[in-house]
């Protein structure tokens, strides 16, 4: 449930939580471009192209983000540095096991969905625009979600 201090402002709970999904979408982008540098071998075009298009749209949702869900309801967003700081906390080390790699990108994009699923279960003052945002991303990173599990399934 939202909540409001005396002055209207959602309380730090909410605000933390929609923090913690910008920070999963900027180590989902950062973590998919790390293997986008650094993909070989036979499938290396298929592996470049396919985490590029992990990394689509991100930039687009994380902008949508600041400003419906904090400018939207006269909220200051959250600083770049405490955001990239979560975000820094998140990314994977990526290495030369791309098999490996894909499952950690893998890994972000489910828990970054299980995020978005417990705020929209514990917040139900959220508004049909947030709801709509949030199904959106839900939506895009469950699609996501499927193209890597079709990559790395034995």
């Amino acid at each position: 449930m939202t909540t409001y201090n005396s002055f209207g402002i959602i309380e730090a709970t909410e605000r933390f939580e929609m923090e913690q999904i910008i920070s999963y979408l900027i180590a989902i982008k950062s973590a998919a471009k790390a293997i986008h540098y650094r993909t070989y071998g036979e499938k290396f075009w298929g592996d470049h192209l396919l985490v590029d298009r992990v990394a689509d749209d991100l930039d687009d949702f994380i902008d949508e983000i600041f400003e419906n869900y904090y400018l939207g309801k006269s909220e200051d967003a959250p600083q770049q540095k405490v955001v990239m700081s979560g975000a820094s906390g998140l990314i994977p080390l990526v290495d030369n096991d791309i098999e490996k790699d894909f499952g950690l990108l893998d890994e972000l994009v489910v828990n970054c969905l299980s995020e978005l699923q417990m705020l929209a279960e514990a917040n139900q003052d959220l508004t049909l625009g947030d709801n709509d945002l949030m199904g959106r991303i839900s939506s895009d990173l469950q699609k996501k979600h499927g193209f890597i599990w079709r990559r790395i399934k034995k």
